[in-house]
């Protein structure tokens, strides 16, 4: 049986912010696409990202771990953003102890945590987030 491949249903929410939702196994073939897509909006000049594993049916250690080395390598380079992680109860426990609290806008439990995180985070020159 093939497994399902995971998807990356995106939203903005108020503040410029890019919620991005990881829904299904979440592999190294799902980090390898999840990192390909935050690099691609950062691109068009997108800094403040929230990655929201609560829809991840499943989440192997490599495919974290490729996902938290390249988010910490992209945030040591200046303008490239900054990214706030929500954990669910199932995903914490890998997400945790791959080192996603390290990244700059930490580990959450609700996309609202971090997404005032992110707001906390902004330059000046972003503005104040809408109300």
């Amino acid at each position: 049986m093939e497994r399902a491949r995971a998807s990356f249903p995106a939203r903005w929410e108020a503040g410029g912010v890019l919620v991005v939702e990881v829904v299904g196994e979440f592999d190294g073939v799902a980090a390898t696409e999840l990192c390909g897509l935050l690099a691609r909006m950062t691109g068009t000049g997108q800094r403040l990202f929230v990655v929201d594993f609560g829809g991840a049916g499943r989440c192997e250690p490599g495919g974290v771990r490729q996902f938290v080395r390249t988010s910490l390598d992209a945030e040591a380079l200046p303008d490239e953003g900054f990214l706030a992680v929500v954990a669910s109860p199932a995903t914490r426990p890998a997400l945790h102890a791959e080192g996603a609290g390290r990244l700059a806008g930490g580990l959450h439990d609700t996309v609202t945590d971090a997404i005032e995180a992110c707001w906390a985070s902004a330059p000046e020159e972003l503005g104040e987030p809408a109300s």
